[in-house]
């Protein structure tokens, strides 16, 4: 486990990191070098789209918002959570669960939640974000 071992939230501020999105596209290997997430969202009630590019990612996963139960339970239990669409979590269970994909990292994951989806990736480092 990471830093106290308990589960964490951390602040992972971005444009849209209170306000409703659409998950458009998730694309692995693009780039250069192949090894790059892409990922492009939607703010409805903006009419924007951002893309988001992670350089290296360690593992990915796109669940259904209720395949993260544990998410929303612990903002619950801790009174809430830095941001309502973008934040990052260590110490849950896929951590647990696959340790070795969070080793590189500190433990930390991003995480973009939108009404439908939610998108979790175990990087490094936070992923540029441009605006199209």
């Amino acid at each position: 486990m990471f830093g106290s071992g308990e589960f964490e939230f951390g602040e992972w501020v971005t444009p849209f990191t209170d306000v409703a999105v659409d998950i458009l596209e998730v694309a692995y290997g693009h780039g250069q070098e192949g090894g790059e997430l892409v990922v492009r969202v939607r703010v409805p009630d903006a009419n924007k789209v951002y893309r988001l590019v992670f350089p290296t990612i360690a593992a990915v996963r796109l669940l259904d918002e209720s395949g993260l139960l544990e998410f929303w339970q612990k903002t619950s239990d801790l009174g809430g959570r830095p941001g309502r669409t973008t934040f990052r979590v260590r110490n849950h269970a896929w951590t647990r669960e696959s340790p070795l994909s969070f080793q590189p990292t500190d433990g930390w994951s991003f995480v973009i939640a939108s009404d439908n989806e939610c998108l979790e990736v175990v990087s490094v480092a936070a992923p540029a974000i441009t605006a199209e």
